[in-house]
């Protein structure tokens, strides 16, 4: 979490603690067995604010190494052009890995200035992007390109012919997912990164970026990865607007066995992916018909299911692990895939 512009990491001191007896409302309640929490200020690189980005990559395994960025003292000199990945920040940020306790500098592209990381696996190596020294001359922009850190040494990952490219998971296999730029000019590009051409998700491996292809729209990303070397991400259906929108139908997909699938909607044209599990699950949100409703969903086995909502429009699932178990909002939804919510299950 972020607190007052520093990172801020929950520790788990134990399992259960027993917690005193108290007084509540007139009434003793029972003993309850909770758990402690230490928060650790991780501090940042010199400068102000160091952040963890809500994904679900950002925290390996072993809930022990967490990867996102961190300012320098540095004030960045593309700034204010500064690629809008980095957010409005005027400091130079750098990628950390957390490493007994602190951030571990990860530093940038030789060239490049700015850097963050994205996802870590088991296996402490992690996936972002880097500045790399050049200006985009289609959008002014610091230029990003997907990059790969192993060790103390950091890989970049290229594009798809354009001048951009950022990476969103690795798994630890070292499949590496996320949205890069090939050559053709496109309007509907800044709907899934900052350019003016299309970004098509990529699986990278063995050295080499496959360029994943689209739902039949002009662009695609790869946002999830796991340890089957799925990949589910969002696509453009076509390339024309719809009247309620604006933009065309963007539906989740996942990327298996060298095809992409089209997950579907509830109604709606707009989806997207929050996580995916190793059965090939995923969960995320939809609109509904008329796009005055988004719904959390469940998709298995070729069928997306509406997960529904408390008794208001909006909900949305951010979470599901290989047990089936999914969490999500506006109050914390927890459910097991394949069995109805009941109102037990909420907590």
């Amino acid at each position: 979490m972020q607190l007052g512009g520093r990172v801020i990491f929950a520790v788990l001191l134990s399992a259960q603690t027993l917690v005193p007896q108290f007084l509540a409302q007139g009434d003793l309640t029972a003993n309850a067995k909770q758990p402690w929490y230490r928060l650790v200020d991780m501090g940042t690189f010199g400068g102000p604010v160091s952040m963890v980005f809500g994904g679900a990559g950002n925290l390996n395994q072993q809930q022990t190494l967490v990867t996102s960025c961190a300012d320098t003292s540095l004030l960045d000199p593309n700034w204010p052009n500064t690629n809008p990945f980095f957010g409005d920040d005027p400091y130079v940020q750098h990628a950390f890995r957390t490493r007994r306790g602190s951030l571990h500098d990860l530093g940038a592209l030789p060239a490049g200035t700015s850097s963050c990381g994205q996802a870590i696996n088991s296996g402490e190596v992690v996936a972002g992007f880097s500045t790399n020294g050049e200006i985009d001359p289609l959008t002014g922009f610091a230029q990003i390109h997907a990059v790969r850190w192993q060790g103390e040494n950091i890989l970049d990952l290229g594009t798809l012919g354009g001048n951009e490219s950022y990476a969103n998971f690795i798994n630890d296999r070292g499949q590496i997912t996320g949205g890069a730029l090939n050559a053709i000019p496109d309007p509907f590009t800044s709907e899934l990164f900052i350019g003016a051409t299309q970004v098509h998700a990529f699986l990278w491996e063995h050295g080499a970026m496959q360029d994943l292809g689209t739902l039949g729209g002009p662009d695609s990303s790869g946002y999830y990865l796991n340890e089957r070397g799925e990949i589910a991400g969002q696509s453009f259906t076509n390339d024309v607007p719809n009247e309620t929108t604006g933009i065309p139908t963007l539906d989740p997909f996942l990327w298996r066995n060298g095809r992409m699938l089209d997950l579907g909607s509830l109604g709606g044209t707009f989806g997207v992916p929050d996580a995916l599990n190793n059965h090939g699950q995923v969960v995320g949100g939809s609109t509904l018909a008329g796009e005055e409703a988004f719904h959390p969903f469940l998709w298995e086995k070729g069928t997306i299911r509406d997960l529904g909502t408390f008794g208001g429009s909006f909900g949305e699932a951010f979470g599901i692990n290989d047990d089936g178990a999914i969490v999500g909002r506006p109050i914390s939804l927890v459910m097991n895939a394949g069995t109805p919510l009941s109102g037990d299950e909420v907590s």
